[in-house]
């Protein structure tokens, strides 16, 4: 059964006891068992936290029984068996199962001045002991409880001391539930099944200024954690103590953990990672250095780190002195520190462990508005619960140099030289990067390059080689290397250098990853495409719309015609026809072409076939309907129209093609195997003169004949200079006229190849019987 008996002020007074003998009051009566049970239900402790916590709680149970022999008083020594000091009262108590008297010293708190000028917590602890000793007590054990979380030995005394300290390292949730309870001091007495007896003092002051406030206090939950300090006293049994030695035990806890707190105040070492040592390692590092404690946010996050202390070459860009940035939070004293990402990157060192060596980088720090550019590198270790950190500002040829790799960084570069006389190799930093090398695998000769090139681009470096041995002129090539992310496009500039004496001495080389360069030109490729495509289906509209619908069968001929645009333009262009019969009986046959291609080409003749239409149904002749077409196109809205065209009439009765020309190139009759061009030289081209002499012309046909009306799309080729384009449509007239209209039509256009850079329109017309 474990007894707590607390200290705190306002308690129900022992029984037995008057309640002006101390400060002690009986407490609730509790087991470990139970001490556990009520740290997993309140506190969250998982179930092996819970039982190490309740150990340490009671005491140091068996362990310390182990050791009680050598802490009992020996007579003949104050506080012994033998009797009290000469001069001094004395009080008999049972102790280890023996009797023994114990000083009843002068002062205030029996020993309280000693405690009060221990220079260390380790001296301290020692103190303690020595003063609680003669109750029977076997060990002391001070602690520290840091704003990290974790309890901290700071200083032992006693045989059994190591068995008490061997559960001091626990978490903060699971240990000193009081301490967030009250801001004021306590004290707790706890007894353990085993028949062990604690005396443990617990305080969350400070007596640093702007320490943390105790958890009792914090504000919001926002406010830092607060440290914790421990003072505990253990006994193997439970001593027979009166009130008044309860008190002066008590009182001696008091005056440690005072004195404890003192000496955390005046910043002396606490744990391993102050230890002298540690110092005495930052003085010697030749560039500054600091050590660095995490300080922690209500949720456990390193929100800001302590410059704990400082070597002799700490400074800033400043020039603060150590001294004044030795006790000065990090990113107080280093504000570029969470714009550089250093300090996430010192967090995460902390956390992992894995040290940081950044460097040189360009550094800017905030100053009165004003941002002080320097270069700089920086490394981090963890130690202990903390970080040990170096860095240096570099002088203007490390800033040049680490402006240079920026660059180069930017812009995707990297060089290298591979010594031909010597064999050495000497690469910049982006070079790994550009080519996925290890750097650990050391530098790569040249016969090794071609195997981080892809197999089909192996041609292109094998030609630049040959390139470079017989010229002296650099060479450029592009290729395509393996990533991880796939296939990287680097262009690479190369030469040899040769000595004074003319021999090769090294080949240099500038390269450069231009992925996103052919990555963006392949997009705007897609994107042109997409266009291309969109305004095709336009134009396609557009021509349907413009274009009259091809009548196959007419008054006394039949008809095939075919339209093809310009390929290097939307599929819609000047050229146009018409085969329409009229009111009158006669069939309205035209064809014509306006100057240009595209949209604007296909504006102007809209602008004429719809004339042409309107002037034919009033009866007019083909001579008369071009004078009338020329007008418009002279005297149109856009000056620059002018146009060539055919217009005839065909007289299904009289079997008579009466016909005119402006400029076009002439109608073309096969007949009885022959073929020859109809004449008529009169007439210039639309809009190019108010007085163009337009002359009709009327020519008798024959059943079976072939006539074949076309634009220049269909001989004209700007490559073919010899002339002979005419000879060869009339060749071809004559083999394809034994066909159908159709298939005449498609034999004309298979072995003349129509000219992609213009449109051509054809119609082939036959007379039937």
């Amino acid at each position: 059964m474990v007894r707590c008996e607390s200290g705190i002020a306002g308690a129900r007074p022992e029984e037995g006891r008057p309640s002006a003998e101390g400060a002690s009051t009986a407490g609730a009566v509790l087991t470990t068992a139970r001490v556990a049970e009520l740290l997993i239900k309140h506190l969250g402790c998982d179930e092996p936290q819970a039982r190490d916590c309740a150990s340490g709680l009671v005491g140091p149970g068996t362990g310390a029984r182990a050791g009680a022999a050598d802490d009992v008083p020996r007579a003949g020594t104050p506080g012994s068996a033998g009797g009290p000091a000469p001069g001094t009262g004395g009080e008999t108590v049972r102790a280890h199962g023996r009797e023994v008297t114990v000083p009843l010293e002068s002062g205030p708190f029996d020993g309280a001045t000693e405690l009060t000028t221990a220079r260390s917590p380790a001296e301290l602890a020692q103190r303690l002991h020595e003063r609680v000793r003669p109750w029977g007590a076997a060990a002391v054990v001070l602690a520290v409880l840091d704003m990290e979380g974790v309890l901290r030995t700071s200083g032992v005394a006693g045989s059994a001391a190591r068995a008490v300290s061997d559960c001091s390292r626990v978490p903060l949730h699971c240990i000193l539930p009081l301490a967030r309870m009250a801001r004021a001091d306590q004290q707790v007495w706890l007894d353990d099944e085993a028949g062990g007896r604690t005396l443990t003092w617990v305080s969350a002051r400070s007596d640093a200024p702007n320490a943390p406030c105790p958890l009792g206090t914090r504000d919001s939950g926002t406010g830092p954690e607060a440290v914790v300090w421990v003072v505990n006293v253990s006994w193997p049994a439970p001593p027979p103590l009166t009130g008044t030695a309860r008190a002066r035990l008590e009182a001696l806890a008091v005056s440690a953990g005072q004195r404890l707190r003192g000496l955390a105040a005046l910043g002396l070492p606490d744990d391993d990672a102050r230890a002298t040592w540690l110092a005495a390692a930052i003085d010697a590092i030749p560039v500054p250095a600091a050590l660095l404690f995490p300080v922690r946010g209500p949720l456990g996050r390193v929100v800001e780190f302590t410059i704990d202390r400082c070597n002799a070459h700490a400074t800033d860009l400043l020039g603060r002195t150590p001294e004044q940035i030795t006790g000065s939070r990090l990113l107080d004293a280093f504000p570029g520190m969470a714009l550089s990402g250093i300090f996430d990157a010192c967090v995460t060192v902390l956390e992992t462990g894995v040290p940081l060596d950044r460097g040189p980088f360009s550094y800017e720090e905030p100053f009165h508005g004003v941002l002080h550019p320097a270069v700089l590198s920086v490394r981090a270790q963890r130690v202990g619960g903390g970080l040990l950190v170096s860095w240096q500002f570099h002088d203007e040829q490390a800033r040049m140099t680490a402006r240079v790799d920026d660059a180069e960084r930017l812009a995707g570069l990297g060089w290298a030289e591979w010594n031909l006389v010597t064999g050495d190799v000497t690469w910049s930093r982006r070079m790994y990067d550009i080519l996925e090398a290890d750097p650990r695998s050391g530098l790569l000769p040249l016969d090794a390059l071609p195997g981080y090139v892809v197999e089909e681009d192996l041609p292109v470096v094998v030609r630049a080689v040959q390139s470079l041995s017989r010229s002296p002129e650099p060479v450029w090539f592009e290729v395509r290397t393996r990533a991880a992310e796939g296939l990287r496009h680097v262009s690479v500039n190369a030469e040899l250098h040769r000595d004074s004496l003319g021999n090769l001495a090294a080949l240099r080389s500038v390269v450069q990853e231009i992925s996103t360069v052919r990555r963006m030109e392949a997009e705007l490729e897609a994107s042109r495409r997409e266009v291309e495509g969109r305004q095709l289906r336009m134009a396609e509209e557009l021509q349907l719309a413009l274009l009259p619908r091809v009548h196959t069968t007419l008054p006394g001929l039949r008809a095939a015609v075919r339209y093809q645009p310009a390929e290097n333009c939307a599929r819609v262009g000047g050229d146009w026809f018409e085969a329409t019969p009229l009111p009158d009986g006669r069939v309205l046959i035209a064809i014509g072409d306006v100057l240009g291609h595209g949209l604007q080409a296909a504006a102007g003749m809209a602008q004429l076939r719809n004339a042409l239409l309107g002037i034919a149904y009033t009866g007019a002749d083909a001579a008369q309907i071009l004078d009338c077409l020329n007008l418009v196109a002279f005297h149109g809205h856009d000056e620059s129209l002018t146009a060539t065209a055919v217009v005839g009439h065909f007289d299904p009765e009289q079997r008579t093609l009466s016909w005119a020309r402006a400029g076009h190139p002439p109608p073309v009759l096969v007949r009885g195997g022959r073929a020859t061009e109809l004449s008529n030289d009169d007439g210039t081209t639309l809009g190019a003169s108010l007085d163009p002499g337009y002359a009709l012309k009327t020519l008798p046909l024959h059943a079976g004949d072939r006539l074949i009306l076309y634009t220049d799309g269909l001989v004209e080729r700007r490559a073919d200079r010899a002339g002979n384009r005419e000879d060869l449509l009339l060749s071809t007239a004559r083999q394809g006229a034994c066909g159908s209209p159709e298939e005449h039509l498609q034999t004309l256009l298979s072995v003349l190849h129509t000219n992609p850079e213009d449109d051509t329109c054809v119609i082939v017309l036959h007379v039937g019987s």
